[in-house]
This record gives structure tokens, C-alpha cells and sequence, in this order.
């Protein structure tokens, strides 16, 4: 399932920034929503953009603002990291993405792990914390602190944590099947994971694709 799917949201995000700025706005709406909602906020997303009801949350909309303000900064930036080879790109990935308002530890990870395909990446949501007993503490990430060396360490400390576990390809397969399994709406994890390309992309259906809306 990841390798299909992650690969797919993955190679859309990296084609341009307004590909990673709609994955962005996807990310937002997962923010304390139910998975079962999903379907149809994204279509209603590809529709209309952020001027839907799920973005009068200031903080999904000020993170949208912010987001498509400085798409190209993220962008290229990324590009730059995983075109660089070093051994740090998932921390250097991270931090980036932690620039972002209203992202913690959680979603940027899940950012980073959509838009490139990385294992290093996974979002440990409420899900993830309770099945696997891992203490909230984990995704606590404070972006006032001028001390850069403790943010490095709390960044570590995620990154070891979702390795520990397997790596997100693990992580990823297993949420899938989690989510399912406790669903009256998905019937596999198999299809959980396919509508990873809906939520995340303007996939619109199995093989038709909607222009991003541009804010």
C-alpha cells in the first residue's frame, strides 16, 4: 500500500509548489477530523478551495494563508534538501516543515511523509499514540524556544520513536488497516490507502484530475 500510494501523493507533490501547497491544505483538514469525513471535505476542497467551512478554523485558515504565501520557499527547499544525498534530510525536512503555523511534530511529519516518500516520516496521530502506548509527550514541540539544540533533540527523539516502530512504510500499512478495521464506511485498508491520492492530490475518482486551486 505505501509503496503505491505514498509514491504516488509523493510524485505530485514534488512536480510543482502549487501541487505541494493543495497536499498542504489536505494535511490541514485531518487536523482533530474524522477520517470517515474525509471523501467528501476534499472534493468539496478541489471545488472551491479554502473558502470552505472546515477553513473558518483560523488556525487551518491562517496555515493555509502562510502556506500559499510562501509555497515557493517550501518548495524549493525541499527540492534542495532531497536533491542534496546528506545523511540529516529527514531532520533538515522537518524542521522545514515545522515552519509551517499550526503544524506540530505529528503533521509535519505527515506532511514530509507525503510529499517525499521518506520512511523516515509518520504521523503519530491519536490513533498511532494509543495502539501503539506511546506517550503524547512524544509530539510535544515548542517553536518559541530560541535554545536550537533542545528542538534538534525533540525532533530526534520523534524521528527514533517512528523508527522504532517499524518506519513509516510500517506505520503507514498498519494505520491503514487500523482505521479500517474499525470503520463502517472503509471496507479495506487496502482502499484506506487509495484514498491517501484523493485527499492528498486533485486526484478527483481513480484517473480523473482537478486544476489546484490557486488562493
Amino acid at each position: 500500500m505505501y509503496n503505491t500510494d505514498n509514491r504516488f501523493v509523493a510524485n505530485f507533490c514534488q512536480q510543482n509548489s502549487d501541487n505541494l501547497a493543495h497536499c498542504h491544505d489536505g494535511v490541514q483538514v485531518t487536523i482533530q477530523m474524522n477520517t470517515e469525513m474525509l471523501d467528501n471535505i476534499n472534493t468539496d476542497l478541489k471545488r472551491n478551495g479554502t473558502k470552505i467551512a472546515v477553513f473558518n478554523w483560523n488556525q487551518k485558515k491562517n496555515a493555509s494563508n502562510h502556506f500559499h504565501k510562501n509555497k515557493e520557499y517550501y518548495y524549493n527547499n525541499m527540492m534542495k534538501i532531497l536533491a542534496s544525498k546528506q545523511k540529516n534530510i529527514p531532520d533538515r525536512i522537518l524542521k522545514l516543515f515545522l515552519e509551517v503555523e499550526g503544524l506540530g511534530l505529528a503533521k509535519a511529519s505527515f506532511l514530509a511523509q507525503l510529499a517525499t516518500g521518506h520512511k523516515a516520516f509518520a504521523c503519530l496521530d491519536s490513533n498511532n499514540l494509543k495502539w501503539y502506548g506511546i506517550n503524547p509527550k512524544v509530539t510535544d514541540y515548542n517553536k518559541k524556544l530560541k535554545n536550537e539544540s533542545i528542538k534538534t533533540e525533540k525532533r530526534k527523539q520523534y524521528l527514533d520513536v517512528v523508527q522504532k516502530l517499524g518506519g513509516g512504510e510500517k506505520l503507514w500499512n498498519d494505520w491503514c488497516n487500523g482505521v479500517s478495521d474499525k470503520s463502517k464506511k472503509f471496507t479495506s485498508g487496502v482502499e484506506v490507502s487509495f484514498k491517501h491520492r484523493h485527499w492528498f492530490t486533485t486526484q478527483q475518482g481513480k484517473t480523473s484530475f482537478l486544476p489546484a486551486i490557486i488562493n
